[in-house]
Order: C-alpha cells, then structure tokens, then sequence
C-alpha cells in the first residue's frame, strides 16, 4: 500500500489536489497501531474530489476506470491490484428511518465529525504523511483502547444504527472497551438496530463471532440490549438452569462452548445455538431436569433463526446438520470399545464434509460438562479411529460405479442412479470387504424394502 500512496503523492503534486487528498478510516488507525491494513480510503476537500481525483489519475494511467456511485459522491478504482476508493469531504443527513444519506459538499471538520469513532477519524495528508487528529482524540484513545463515538452518540447511532454493531465489533476485534457515554448512547438507541437489514446485521454478528474475543462479544450484545434485535430467541437461556451432568447454566454452558471452539464461522455459529431449544425442552420429574430432544428443537430454531438473518442455504444446512447431530455420541461416554466401527463409518458417511466441525463442537460440549461428567480423551480418541477407518476405506477402492448401477438395475442415466450409487455407497461404508455383487444385490434388497 506504500507504493500506491506514493504514485498517487506524486501523481497529484503541483495540482489542486496536492495537500487537499487525506486518508481516512481503518487506514490509518492501523497504522498508528502498528498494524498492516488492505482498505484505502481517501477524502478529497474539494467538490466532487472524489470523482475528480479518481478520473484524474486514471487519464494519468496510475488507476483503471472509475466506477462512480453519483448518489454518495464516491468513486471506486484500481490501483495495483488493490481497491481504492475516494470521496469528497462531506456532511450528511438521514430521513426518519432512511439509511441513505442525504450527502452535501462540507469542510474536513464536518466529515470527521460525522465518522462514527474517534479511532477511525485520523487522517494523513497523502502529500506529507502528516497525520491529524481533529478529534483531539483520536491519538489517545488508541493509545488507550477506547471506542468513543466521534461526536454526540445519540446523534451518531440515530444516524446510522449498525454503528452500534460495529462498536462490539471493534471493540472484539482490537480487544477495546467501549467508553461510558458510547455505551450508554447504545443502549438508548438499542431499538433502532430494527431499522437496519438483516444481512447488515448478519454480517456484523459473524465477524464478532470469528473475532478473537467472541465471548466478549456475546455478553456485550446482551448487556447493551443489542441481542434482542439479532437473535431474539437468546433471551430464552439466559437464566435456565441444567441438571447434574453440568455446573452452569445453559447460557453460560453456551457461552464456555463457544469458547473453546476454533475461528470458524459455521462452527461458532453452531456453538452460539446448540443449546438454544433447551428452555422449550425443559422438564422436571421424581428423577430430576430433562431435556428430551433438545438437539431436534435447537435445530430447527438454528434454522428459523439463520433464516431470518439471511445466512446462506449452505450455512443453514450445515449449522442445523451440526446441532441435531451433537449428542450422537454422548451415549457411548469414554467406553468406546462399545463403538462399532460399523458406526464410526456411518458417522463418516453422514457427516461429509461437517464432520470435522461436528467433532470440534462436541469436543468443546464435552470439555464443558461438571467435573464428574467431562469427556476430555473421547473426541482425541474417535479421532485416531476415523484416521485408521479413513485408510481403510482409501485402500478399498469403493467397487461401484454408476455404469454398474445402470447394467444392473436396466435403468438409463438421471437422478435414480445418483441415488442408487449413495445408497450402495452406504452398504459399502458398513460392509466395506464386500465386492460389487454382493453390494448390488444387498441394494436390491434395500430398494425392495
């Protein structure tokens, strides 16, 4: 990025542009953190300077054509293979539940003061790297790990709500905490959250999930009121208390899971919901608290709820896949010789491609249970035998193929032979010294049945 600042520093020397060019944003906060960042975003203090200064350099041919966004005033290059995209220095104003901005031509003043924080409101001349801090506040609370809303947070959170969202964010993500008045500027306008899509709210929520503190996260969603208005169904397990096999309740079992899993967006998500059915499946006999089926409610939850939030068919497929399937193996405790390998194949089989996250979020679930009732060695353990099993198979070429399926069942190509190989392929995984003859007449069996 030190190289594009620079062509575009003396592209624009002894132009109107020259000391009138700022960077603006995640930038320099990076910078002045130490840390390397892709995102250029440059302020021009000129009407129209983005446009102008974008079609300038490409006629330089420093940049590649712009593509200009009229509306907001922007204009969109590239430049070395990165994107890089400028912008007028402006103010803006919200029509009541409007997230587009009415945007006119404003001094520097106005435009870092209309940034959502202070941390993101440094600039840096591109002809003198100097950098400023209009704020006055914008160096120190760097230094000190504070996210501060740029100006009045009413203002700034009525103005654009998922800046709220962002301020868990960034406060996760750079491990931040959120100054008193920012916070409770928030909290006040937690409803407006409402006025945002759910694929912006999506969006914000993964990255607080895959951040390094997702924990932190959660519980900063729901002391700032924000949860409500992303997953209102949490408020269910916040207070449910368990049975013996654990020593928390099921929101801070939930959170402790979703802790010990790896940064993987499917995994965490599946973590945040596994246990979100359980208030609903909560019972109490002579013989204590039950959860009948938890897995099966949590599931289909998971679904309704990424359903709303926009997630992808995949992702929805393979969190609820997760879910129901987390207790699968929770009844063979750590006797596992009483494990078929029979089962561990189907397992395999069933799984695909989920099947190392579904270990992961059981290996966290079973690392999270009271003392007395802790799996640590069980997922270690089946692991080893899935790698042995795996071999196995990869040194028995499966024997069927689809031009078997169509010899032997007299059917032409389509669907069915799709169906008929998956369901051969099942026989195999359970019986897999079997050969070709023997498994096409057990799938004729099976297809009978």
């Amino acid at each position: 990025m030190k190289n594009i600042i620079k062509v575009i520093s003396e592209t624009i020397k002894g132009t109107s542009f020259e000391n009138n060019a700022f960077i603006a944003g995640g930038f320099v906060r990076d910078l002045v953190m130490g840390k390397q960042s892709n995102d250029l975003d440059i302020v021009v203090a000129l009407e129209n300077g983005g446009e102008k200064l974008a079609e300038f350099l490409f006629e330089k041919g420093v940049s590649s054509k712009p593509v200009i966004f009229e509306r907001f005033g922007t204009a969109l290059v590239i430049i070395d293979g990165h994107k890089v995209e400028f912008v007028m220095t402006r103010k803006e104003s919200y029509r009541t539940k409007s997230r587009k901005p009415d945007v006119q031509i404003g001094t520097l003043e106005q435009d870092v003061f209309r940034r959502d924080f202070t941390i993101n409101s440094l600039l840096m001349n591109i002809s003198t790297s100097e950098i400023l801090d209009i704020t006055e506040k914008g160096f120190a609370d760097i230094k000190n790990r504070i996210i501060r809303s740029s100006s009045e947070p009413n203002i700034i959170f009525a103005e654009d709500p998922l800046r709220m969202l962002r301020a868990v964010r960034f406060a996760v993500e750079l491990k931040f905490s959120i100054e008193s008045e920012t916070e409770n500027g928030i909290k006040n306008n937690a409803d407006k959250l409402e006025d945002i899509s759910w694929e912006r709210r999506r969006d914000e929520l993964i990255k607080i999930l895959i951040s390094p503190s997702p924990v932190k996260g959660i519980r900063m969603l729901i002391e700032l009121n924000l949860m409500k208005n992303l997953i209102p169904q949490f408020s269910e397990i916040m207070n449910v208390t368990q049975n013996r096999y654990h020593d928390k309740n099921v929101l801070e079992h939930t959170l402790a899971v979703l802790e010990r899993t790896p940064a993987n967006q499917v995994l965490r998500v599946s973590a945040l919901l596994h246990d979100i059915g359980k208030a609903r499946t909560r019972t109490v006999d002579k013989t204590g608290v039950h959860f009948y089926k938890h897995e099966i409610i949590s599931s289909r939850m998971a679904r309704e709820i990424l359903n709303r939030l926009k997630f992808s068919k995949d992702d929805i497929k393979d969190v609820s896949f997760i879910i129901k399937n987390h207790m699968r193996l929770k009844s063979f405790e750590n006797k596992l010789e009483t494990l078929s390998n029979k089962a561990i194949r189907k397992l395999i089989l069933s799984s695909g491609s989920n099947l190392d996250i579904l270990l992961d979020l059981i290996h966290a679930d079973n690392l999270n249970h009271a003392a007395d009732y802790c799996l640590p060695e069980q997922i270690p353990e089946i692991r080893k035998r899935i790698e042995k099993i795996k071999l196995e198979l990869a040194e028995n070429k499966f024997p069927v193929s689809g031009r078997d399926i169509i010899d032997y069942f007299k059917i032409g190509p389509g669907k069915k032979v799709g169906r008929l190989l998956s369901k051969a392929e099942e026989i195999w995984h359970e019986h897999p010294n079997w050969g070709k003859g023997k498994i096409l007449a057990e799938l004729v069996k099976k297809s009978l049945s």
